[in-house]
């Protein structure tokens, strides 16, 4: 199946100026086929996956320069490790050491300069990417910024310096609520589910694409943005996709 083309640029006429079309996408290594009932298909998915991880991964995936397949394995996978493992983790367990131990108060201090830097350029970076269509390029670079931000928390180990050096401690989580508020920004084009509900825990709004310099006073309602997949599930969609297949 090949995937459908996007038009980016419309003239006045109504014309297109720049049509962008991709390869094609398999399913399990094999060619889709409706005819055959060997397909995922939407309602179905929906009512068993979050939104997010169905667009995240078919971002990720996208057969933009060659042919790519859609393994139940590797969706599974990649919203366990990098949908929720990267992302979401990061965000929860930064806002709710801030609800924890200043009782849902943001620091108001000094953010990191060279994280102000960073998060600058990685909306000039990603939105240069998405305007020449390069969506899963775009993706990817969101994501090597969330992963440098779980190194920041982790290196700055803000439970020991609440106790050690509290300035310090404030600083990481006061910059951790501005990578975190600017994320749910530059993620609002490919995961909007999520980000909203950023937007709502930070009382922000997260509609522009500039950076947020502002940080909020206080955060509200914190809780986890997508829960874990059963591994299992991976037997089970192989076996109803070749139920489906068999019941034709």
């Amino acid at each position: 199946m090949i995937w459908p083309a996007i038009l980016m640029g419309i003239e006045n006429s109504g014309t297109p100026t720049n049509i962008i079309s991709n390869e094609y996408l398999t399913l399990e290594k094999r060619k889709l086929s409706t005819s055959q009932n060997w397909a995922v298909w939407v309602p179905d998915i929906l009512k068993n996956y979050h939104p997010d991880s169905i667009r995240y991964f078919l971002t990720v995936n996208a057969p933009e320069n060659r042919d790519t397949d859609f393994s139940w394995r590797e969706f599974i996978y990649s919203h366990n490790g990098e949908l929720l493992g990267a992302f979401a983790n990061f965000v929860n367990r930064n806002l709710k050491f801030i609800e924890k131990t200043y009782e849902s108060k943001v620091p108001q201090v000094q953010v990191d300069v060279n994280i102000q830097t960073e998060i600058s350029s990685l909306y000039q970076s990603v939105g240069q990417l998405i305007e020449a269509g390069h969506f899963k390029k775009a993706m990817e670079t969101i994501f090597e910024a969330i992963r440098a931000a779980n190194r920041y928390f982790d290196e700055r180990k803000p439970w020991i310096m609440i106790n050690d050096n509290k300035v310090h401690c404030e600083e990481t989580l006061a910059t951790c609520v501005y990578i975190i508020q600017n994320l749910g920004q530059l993620l609002q084009p490919f995961i909007p589910f999520a980000c909203k509900e950023i937007g709502q825990m930070l009382n922000t709004s997260l509609n522009t694409w500039d950076v947020i310099e502002k940080l909020p006073l206080q955060i509200t309602q914190i809780k986890p943005l997508y829960e874990r997949i059963d591994v299992k599930q991976i037997e089970l969609e192989l076996e109803k996709l070749k139920a489906n297949e068999n019941s034709i």
